[in-house]
């Protein structure tokens, strides 16, 4: 009898000026059996690391988010599976494995794999911001991204599981926030392309959510998710959540306020 093959994976990784950890990222998965890489004409390093570890690259037209670019991304893939990565992400040997593992014995119903999350600020592991379960590992063309930002890749066919029982060690590692700078330049960008998920499921300003919604994002992290404690760092996190939030229904409220007036100057 034929032995049966490993399952090959595939990572794909939407990139746009992503040199700061983009080298440790690649090299996290330098034993996959192709990584792709796909740009958005990116003015840094990227192309050049991209480069230096061999992956296939592939280019897009520049889009404000990675969204739109994602199923064009996977789509270049030619392994049985793929696990997507942002450039700021890591993937520890012990979540490698996992994969491999999960890639060779999965039953054929299961499509996909939801993966725990550790997102690191200023340096620092901040609990409040630990995610359990991320759909980022499929059999290829098992799952399709939608166009907006922040979204979840929808399977098309078959199960997703969540990894499960959580293991030390078996997750991605997030490093999100490297400067106050750079989040907030990330939270202004992102509240802005909000904005066209709100209009297109019509959702509308109330001052009770503005009020309050903001005063939950703290509760929720600091307290619920143990932001607290993170220290120094946990609660300037936390706030900066609180803040995003406001700032997301404060330009709602901006949004619709211009439409009702158009004829004002501003």
């Amino acid at each position: 009898m034929e032995e049966k093959k490993d399952a090959t994976i595939s990572v794909v990784i939407n990139t746009l000026n992503a040199e700061r950890i983009f080298d440790q990222c690649l090299d996290s998965v330098k034993d996959a059996d192709e990584i792709i890489v796909c740009d958005m004409h990116s003015e840094d390093r990227t192309i050049e690391i991209a480069e230096k570890h061999g992956c296939k690259i592939c280019y897009h037209e520049r889009c404000r988010c990675a969204e739109p670019a994602r199923n064009y991304a996977d789509s270049q893939a030619t392994s049985d599976w793929v696990l997507v990565l942002d450039a700021d992400e890591l993937v520890t040997p012990e979540l490698w494995q996992y994969l491999k593992n999960f890639a060779n014995t999965a039953p054929e119903d299961v499509v996909a794999l939801e993966i725990p999350r550790e997102t690191y600020g200023l340096g620092k592991k901040l609990r409040s911001m630990y995610q359990h379960k991320l759909r980022r590992f499929w059999r290829k063309g098992s799952c399709e991204w939608k166009g907006h930002v922040h979204n979840i890749p929808e399977t098309l066919y078959g199960k997703s599981v969540v990894l499960h029982p959580r293991k030390e060690g078996v997750a991605i590692q997030h490093y999100h926030i490297d400067s106050l700078q750079s989040y907030l330049e990330k939270m202004n960008r992102y509240t802005d392309l909000e904005m066209e998920r709100f209009k297109t499921k019509g959702t509308k300003f109330s001052l009770f959510r503005l009020i309050f919604r903001p005063l939950y994002e703290f509760f929720k992290f600091y307290i619920l998710k143990g932001g607290f404690m993170d220290g120094v760092t946990g609660f300037i996190i936390c706030t900066m959540n609180m803040q995003y939030k406001f700032i997301q229904l404060a330009k709602l409220y901006e949004m619709e306020y211009k439409e009702k007036h158009p004829d004002l100057l501003y």
